[in-house]
């Protein structure tokens, strides 16, 4: 996580994004961490990153009836650039929280009406953050974790009126991290500490009370997440040796977690969809730089095929899917961009 502080920031955006990725409540934003936000670790190839040598992945399968799939730039534009926030659907209103903006961390939050393209003022956080997590449940937004110039452990919650209130606490400090919903409860996986990635798996019901489900086998932060049929798939991500190829499943009710496939290459920062039935990632870094494919995971063989490109490169997008269409708000590529992403399935 990072927290720009002067004029110069994007000039020197290597320097000062590594603050929150990688650091807790005593390390300062200039200490550069193992594994930085604004520049993930290159380094070993994925199986050596990764302490893990994942099983050869079949080739992707194809059918004619596979989906095809169509990433477009929306009309709406945002006030203002905005990456690494918080995207959820609250009732019918698709609202952005927090994030990093080119004046820093914000507490705001953003209604974005996908029927007129109208962005207006929603409400605001508790405390600013970006680079948290957030799911909705039970009619109330939550956000985990995350930070300014450095990592947090506070839950916050909002509900239709936009106040937001602290909650709870997450065992640790705890940034980069993704929450989903998951079978009436908020499943919270990724992220780290200072001390690296927190390979810890944990669950609520109330974003009060968090139990440990399971412990990834590849800890990872900065992963694409998506739920499919329960299961909940980590792709991706930036180990304390470099970003990986690794494919990870979970299944929240047992908490077992398996190794299902590989990416075509090893990918931090991407955001996951599920769109028309199908597993998305889209964007995200490779060594460092923003991508713009858009690939697909076959979850019954692991296969992972392209599936079409973004309109531009894009990482750190926050991801929703609202009336069936993914859509991947902001982002950055050298700095936050105001722009969004449709991504949609016929």
């Amino acid at each position: 996580m990072r927290t720009p502080s002067h004029a110069r920031r994007w000039a020197i955006l290597g320097a000062t994004l590594v603050a929150l990725a990688a650091c807790g409540q005593s390390v300062p934003a200039t200490s550069p961490p193992p594994s930085s936000l604004g520049s993930p670790a290159t380094g070993p190839s994925p199986s050596s990153a990764t302490g893990v040598t994942p099983s050869a992945v079949p080739p992707p399968a194809t059918s004619p009836a596979a989906p095809r799939f169509s990433a477009v730039r929306s009309a709406i534009r945002l006030p203002a650039g905005r990456s690494r926030a918080v995207a959820v659907v609250l009732g019918s209103d698709l609202l952005v929280c927090g994030g990093l903006t080119g004046a820093g961390t914000t507490s705001s939050i953003l209604r974005i009406d996908l029927a007129t393209g109208a962005v207006s003022p929603f409400g605001t956080l508790a405390r600013a953050v970006h680079d948290a997590g957030g799911a909705v449940l039970s009619g109330s937004a939550y956000v985990f974790g995350g930070g300014s110039s450095v990592a947090e452990a506070t839950i916050q919650r909002f509900g239709p009126t936009g106040a937001s209130t602290q909650v709870g606490q997450l065992p640790v400090v705890r940034a980069d991290l993704v929450a989903v919903a998951v079978a009436g409860e908020i499943v919270v996986v990724g992220g780290g500490t200072p001390a690296g990635p927190d390979g810890r798996i944990l669950a609520t019901t109330d974003g009060i009370h968090l139990r440990t489900i399971g412990r990834l086998l590849v800890p990872v932060r900065y992963p694409a997440v998506a739920v499919l049929d329960g299961i909940v798939y980590v792709l991706g991500g930036a180990t304390a040796a470099g970003d990986t190829t690794t494919i990870q499943a979970v299944d929240p009710g047992s908490g077992s977690v398996r190794l299902v496939g590989r990416l075509p290459r090893a990918l931090s920062h991407g955001s996951g969809l599920v769109v028309a039935g199908a597993i998305l990632v889209a964007g995200g870094r490779s060594a460092g730089v923003a991508q713009a494919e858009l690939w697909r995971l076959d979850p019954t063989t692991g296969g992972v095929s392209s599936v079409g490109r973004l309109p531009y490169a894009i990482s750190d997008a926050a991801a929703v899917v609202a009336g069936g269409r993914g859509e991947l708000i902001g982002g950055e590529t050298s700095s936050p961009v105001a722009t969004v992403i449709t991504v949609t399935g016929t």
